[in-house]
C-alpha cells in the first residue's frame, strides 16, 4: 500500500484484503452507508491515507461489515470526501482512465502506443461504450496501465480532477500520485483481478463519470493558467504601464532588473491569495501587487550579490558588475521605493491599503535582521547552530513568501484567522525551500558549499561532530577545503538528516492548511507544496 503524510511515500505491506464484494447490493450498501457518513461529517479533502483507514475502521465497526473489505470501504471513504469538488469540475476539465485489462484478451483488435490502448471499438468488451460516454462529455479518455501518464498529465496541469478504473493495487498506487499534488479523484475498483479480462460495475462507472453538479463554492485553481498569467505582467508593455516610462538612467536599470529571469515565484502567490478571497478581482490591482513584491525581491537580490559578491544572476552580469556598487545600491533602494508607492496608489480601501503595508513593512525588517545575521556570522567565520539557520531561514526566505502571500490574502479580503495559517504555512514553506536549495548545493557541484559555508548542511555536520573534529571543518570552511567536508558531509549522513528535516517541514505546513476554509486556496497551496518538492515527497 502507499501512504501520503506529508512524507516520502514508501511501499508498506496491506494490513487488510484487498476484496472487493462480489454482490452489488452489498457494494451499493456500502456506498450508500458511507456517504451518509460524510453527510454528517464537515470533512473537507485533501486526506492523509492515515486519515482514510480510520475512517473505514469506524465503519467496519459501527456498520458490522467483514474486515476483508476494508480498503474497499477505504476507496469509498476517498471518494466520498472528494465527490464534491470532482462532480464540481467542468467535464473537459477531468481525465477518465480505463485498464487495459478490462478488455477481451482474445478478441481485441486495439493497437497500442505510447499514451496506451488505442481502442477499435470492435464491442467485444465494455471499453468503449465507456470511452464514448466520457470522450462525448468532454473528458480526456485513456486506456492505460500504471500511473506514469496521469502523475504527467497533473504536472501539466492539464486536468483539473481524476476518475480512474483499476483494481485495489493500483488504485492505491494512484492514490500517492494524486495526493502528492491533492488533485481530487475518485477510484473505482475493478471486480475481478488477475490483470487479464477483468469486469468492472459499469453502471457506477456509468454514474460518477456523468456525475456533475454546479457550485459555486467550490472554485479551483489551474496553477499553470495562473501562472502564465502572472509572467504575462512582467512583459516590457505591461511593466511600463504599472511603473509608468522610465524617465531616467536608474529607471531603466530598475526595468532591466524586474524584466530579468525568475521563477516569479512571490508574484505567483500573491496572485494565487488575492484572486482566492477577491470576490471581484481587479487585474490593475493586482498588476500593481504583483510587480511591488518583485520590486522587493529583486531589490534584496541586488543587495544581496553586493553582499555576497556575486558577480552574475540569471546567466547575466549582476547590476553591481556592469554599474557599480553605488549604483547597484541606489537602484535597490529605488525599487522599494516603487513597491511601496505601487501599494499606496492601488485603488484598495485605505485600511486594506494601511495593513498591505505594514505587512511588506514586517517582512523588510525581518529581511534584513535575517541577512545581517548571515553577514555577520560569515565575518566571524562562524557556522551557526541549527536552531539559529532554520530561523534565519524564517526570517530571509519565509520572510518574503509571507509577504507576497499574505498581501494578496489581505488585499482581496480575507480574515485574520486565514492571515495567521497563510503565516505559519509560509515559515514551514521557507524552511523546506532554503533547505532543498542548500540540499541542490551539495548534489550539484560538490564544491559551493564548502565556499560559501553558509548551509543548514553545515550546520547540522557541526551538531554531530565530536568536538575533537569541530576545528578541522572550521578550518576547512576558511581555507576552501572542498574535498574534507565533502567526506564528513558523507561520513555523518548528512544530506539524509537534511532531508527529514526538509520533509518534516512540509509534513508541518501540510497540516497548518487543515483548518483553511477557502477549498480552492487549501488544495493550490497542497499542490504548490507537491510540485515544489516532488523530488523527496
Amino acid at each position: 500500500m502507499v501512504e501520503d503524510n506529508g512524507m516520502k511515500a514508501k511501499t508498506r505491506q496491506p494490513v487488510t484484503a484487498l476484496d472487493v464484494p462480489e454482490d452489488n447490493f452489498l457494494r451499493a450498501q456500502i456506498r450508500a452507508a458511507v456517504e451518509t457518513y460524510f453527510l454528517e461529517r464537515n470533512e473537507m479533502p485533501p486526506v492523509t491515507y492515515e486519515a482514510l483507514e480510520g475512517f473505514a475502521s469506524s465503519l467496519v465497526k459501527s456498520e458490522n461489515w467483514e474486515e476483508r473489505y476494508h480498503a474497499f470501504i477505504m476507496v469509498c471513504c476517498g471518494n466520498a470526501i472528494w465527490r464534491p469538488v470532482v462532480s464540481a469540475t467542468p467535464f473537459d476539465r477531468r481525465i477518465f482512465l480505463l485498464p487495459q485489462c478490462l478488455r477481451n484478451a482474445a478478441l481485441c483488435e486495439a493497437r497500442q502506443d505510447e499514451l496506451g490502448l488505442l481502442c477499435s471499438e470492435c464491442g467485444n468488451c465494455s471499453i468503449s461504450g465507456l470511452l464514448r460516454a466520457a470522450e462525448d462529455l468532454g473528458y480526456v479518455a485513456l486506456v492505460t496501465e500504471g500511473t506514469t501518464i496521469t502523475s504527467r498529465l497533473i504536472e501539466s496541469g492539464k486536468v483539473d480532477a481524476v476518475i480512474g478504473v483499476g483494481c485495489m493495487e493500483v488504485l492505491q498506487r494512484m492514490f500517492a500520485a494524486v495526493s502528492k499534488y491533492s488533485v481530487p479523484s475518485i477510484g473505482i475498483p475493478l471486480l475481478t483481478s488477475g490483470c487479464v479480462d477483468t469486469t468492472a460495475d459499469t453502471e457506477w462507472i456509468k454514474q460518477e463519470v456523468a456525475n456533475f453538479r454546479e457550485d459555486k463554492s467550490v472554485r479551483l485553481f489551474n496553477l499553470q493558467h495562473l501562472r502564465n498569467k502572472t509572467r504575462s505582467i512582467f512583459e516590457e508593455a505591461r511593466i511600463v504601464q504599472v511603473l509608468g516610462a522610465a524617465s531616467s538612467k536608474t529607471e531603466t536599470i530598475a526595468f532591466e532588473a524586474l524584466l530579468s529571469g525568475g521563477q516569479r515565484l512571490r508574484p505567483f502567490l500573491l496572485a494565487l491569495a488575492y484572486e482566492a478571497f477577491a470576490e471581484e478581482p481587479d487585474s490593475t490591482v493586482l498588476s500593481k501587487l504583483a510587480v511591488a513584491v518583485e520590486c522587493f525581491h529583486k531589490a534584496s537580490l541586488i543587495h544581496d550579490d553586493i553582499e555576497d559578491n556575486d558577480d552574475t544572476r540569471y546567466g547575466k552580469a549582476t547590476v553591481h558588475a556592469r554599474y557599480g556598487i553605488a549604483v547597484a545600491i541606489n537602484t535597490g533602494d529605488h525599487l522599494i521605493g516603487e513597491g511601496y508607492r505601487l501599494i499606496a496608489e492601488t485603488t484598495l480601501p485605505s485600511e486594506l491599503i494601511r495593513e498591505g503595508i505594514r505587512i511588506v513593512s514586517r517582512g523588510h525588517r525581518s529581511l534584513t535582521l535575517g541577512q545581517g545575521a548571515e553577514l555577520i556570522s560569515i565575518r566571524s567565520n562562524q557556522i551557526l547552530p541549527v536552531a539559529e539557520m532554520l530561523d534565519l531561514f524564517d526570517k530571509k526566505t519565509a520572510a518574503a513568501l509571507k509577504v507576497s502571500l499574505l498581501l494578496g490574502a489581505k488585499a482581496g479580503g480575507a480574515d485574520d484567522e486565514t492571515i495567521a495559517i497563510l503565516e505559519s504555512y509560509c515559515h514551514f514553506l521557507g524552511i523546506a525551500y532554503q533547505i532543498q536549495d542548500d540540499l541542490s548545493d551539495y548534489q550539484g557541484t560538490r564544491g559551493d558549499i564548502a565556499v560559501r559555508r553558509f548551509s543548514i548542511l553545515l550546520s547540522i555536520l557541526q551538531e554531530q561532530l565530536p568536538e575533537s573534529e569541530g576545528a578541522n571543518l572550521l578550518n576547512a570552511c576558511r581555507h576552501g577545503d572542498s574535498a574534507t567536508v565533502q567526506e564528513l558531509l558523507d561520513r555523518y549522513q548528512v544530506p539524509d538528516a537534511a532531508r527529514n528535516m526538509l520533509l518534516g517541514a512540509v509534513t508541518d505546513a501540510r497540516a497548518c492548511l487543515g483548518s483553511l476554509s477557502n477549498l480552492g486556496l487549501k488544495l493550490a497551496l497542497h499542490e504548490i507544496l507537491g510540485k515544489l518538492f516532488k523530488e523527496h515527497i
